[in-house]
């Protein structure tokens, strides 16, 4: 009893601290981009986007729908984290202005604490599943462990759909666990397996990724459950019903079934990244090229399997999993569920390796977290094994839980290194601090002092200006001779320009020469600029860019001189409005 109240109160202390002393508002593009879709649904506007992707717009101009960006709908992101969040926001729309006392978006933190409330929600549920492939003590150390793993934590506040695709998973193996359990008992499973489909349908809708999941869980539900067939296809119809019907809306909004997203499958087959893609406003595709494909795969592979641990939050017992899957477990539902559980992490790994993960840990489309509760069982229930196997002294409490302590506290370094630099911070900053770089989110919102409703803005962080600004917000194409068609289509619909919008996102480059070879090459000048000007040097001195006038948004002083690093750049001077009111 003493023991669950402390946990309790652990439980509170961390979420108190993670939302309210070390929370830096959002991190994920993803993230932001669902959270302003969900903004424009409690406005009650559908699922309208401020997020526009030349590759979007090209899509729906071959399908003969030019119409103004300000009516755009997204076709890029899974809806349902949108849906959940929109009713939120609806309640909240006293909120939605930015306020002046901090830099943390006061919406930021309501996603977050919906976020890790899925998160404890996952938790409880993978206690309860634990708890029947093991027992109350293997279920309740897992839970110290998932709860001390600072990366889980992060992953919570970083953005809703990596939780809810965690609860909804969660929720999926529980009833798989039910289901072979019940095979074990020579009993019927078919509403377990109707359960499971239901859920994969909606892991669907939450994260596209989820794809590779679910057809691990069908093969692993094939595998281990019967009659085979029908158990197939009462995992695969609620899945197919539910993309079917997004594919339906997609083909009505752009003209094609898998809308934006395609750009995600194309990424896995092209030698270009997504991004590239997704800022392509050719409308052509290059060529797949079998040698560079290989390649590509392999260093997606190579770069996963040396960074297995850091994807598993350094959790020692999560690693320990692969191991376990030698050890030959008494109990047929507990055996079978380590090798269904293995399927469906491969299966996901197999998507991973496909698609890349180029923000390592805290990339959008990372699965590896989402196993770590199980894995951590399995992993812990090895340790007792071998812990067992030293005969010490019996009926001590170091003797029955040494192991599990030991692989708790090496799991939860990272947490013990990071947090309390992380809090004195916290506490002193007091709402400042934010993700800079490159994110300044009270510093972006005074655009939409700068600007009007109708106005469209071009920039390299185009999710952060829908989020924080409130503006519609085009993503720099990856030509700039695009940008003259682009403004001509613009001008046809009485949609005017407002400028552009530099920050960090495409500075970023490894070594001096990614600055004019890098994928934002086209508008060095532009990005470059609010760095070099204070030097004397003005890389658009000779431009006939009409947007020179420049802004500094967000930048540091260095030796008496201010270096802007987020700059707004006009036509007119429209910062001047803003100061005379």
């Amino acid at each position: 009893m003493i023991a669950r109240l402390l946990m309790v109160v652990a439980v509170v202390v961390l979420v108190f601290v993670h939302l309210f002393v070390t929370f830096r508002g959002l991190y994920s593009p993803m993230a932001m981009d669902q959270a302003q879709i969900a903004r424009e649904l409690a406005r009650g506007n559908g699922f309208q986007t401020k997020v526009v992707r030349p590759y979007t717009w090209k899509q729906s101009l071959k399908a003969g729908r030019d119409e103004s960006l300000s009516h755009q709908s997204d076709t890029f992101n899974a809806p349902l984290p949108s849906l959940v969040m929109a009713p939120i926001f609806k309640a909240l729309s006293s909120q939605w202005d930015f306020g002046v006392a901090s830099r943390i978006y006061p919406l930021d933190r309501v996603i977050a604490c919906l976020s890790i409330l899925f998160f404890l929600g996952a938790v409880g549920i993978s206690y309860l599943t634990v708890q029947r492939l093991f027992d109350d003590r293997i279920a309740g150390w897992m839970v110290v462990g998932v709860l001390a793993c600072e990366f889980l934590w992060d992953v919570a506040r970083s953005g809703l759909a990596p939780m809810m695709l965690l609860f909804f998973l969660a929720a999926t193996l529980h009833l798989l666990v039910l289901a072979l359990e019940r095979k074990e008992e020579g009993r019927d499973a078919k509403l377990q397996a109707l359960g499971i489909g239901l859920l994969a349908a909606t892991m669907l809708l939450t994260h596209w990724m989820a794809v590779w999941l679910v057809l691990g869980l069908v093969v692993a539900s094939v595998l281990y459950l019967t009659p085979r067939h029908l158990i197939g296809l009462l995992v695969v119809i609620p899945s197919a019903v539910a993309l079917g019907a997004w594919a339906m809306r997609n083909h009505a909004v752009c003209g094609d079934f898998f809308g934006a997203s395609k750009a995600l499958f194309q990424g896995a087959l092209l030698p270009s990244s997504v991004t590239t893609l997704l800022r392509d406003f050719s409308g052509t595709s290059p060529a797949v090229n079998l040698d560079v494909l290989v390649r590509k795969l392999m260093e997606n592979l190579t770069s996963q399997l040396r960074s297995i641990y850091e994807h598993l939050g350094c959790s020692l017992a999560a690693a320990l999993f692969l191991v376990s899957l030698l050890h030959p477990f008494k109990r047929s539902s507990t055996s079978q569920f380590r090798w269904a559980l293995a399927i469906i992490w491969l299966s996901a790994t197999v998507g991973m390796v496909v698609t890349g993960l180029p923000d390592n840990q805290m990339d959008d489309n990372q699965l590896h977290c989402l196993f770590i509760p199980l894995m951590s069982a399995y992993g812990l229930a090895l340790l007792a094994v071998m812990w067992a196997r030293l005969r010490m002294e019996r009926n001590s409490w170091w003797a029955e839980n040494g192991f599990a302590l030991i692989a708790s506290v090496i799991g939860a370094l990272p947490m013990l290194t990071k947090l309390p630099t992380d809090v004195l911070l916290g506490l002193h900053l007091k709402g400042e601090f934010a993700h800079w770089p490159p994110y300044l989110p009270d510093r972006l919102a005074k655009l939409r002092e700068m600007t009007t409703e109708k106005e469209v803005l071009f920039t390299d962080a185009p999710c952060a200006l829908a989020w924080y600004a409130d503006r519609t917000s085009v993503w720099l194409p990856m030509e700039k001779a695009h940008f003259n068609g682009m403004k001509a289509l613009l001008d046809g619909h009485g949609d005017v320009i407002a400028g552009f919008v530099m920050t960090p996102v495409s500075a970023r480059c490894e070594y001096l020469g990614g600055i004019f070879n890098g994928e934002y090459r086209s508008w060095a000048a532009q990005i470059y600029r609010g760095m070099t000007v204070v030097f004397g040097v003005d890389l658009m001195a000779q431009s006939d860019f009409p947007y020179k006038l420049l802004f500094p948004l967000a930048g540091q002083s260095i030796d008496d001189r201010y270096i802007a690093e987020i700059v707004f750049m006009s036509d007119s001077k429209r910062w001047e409005k803003v100061a005379s009111k």
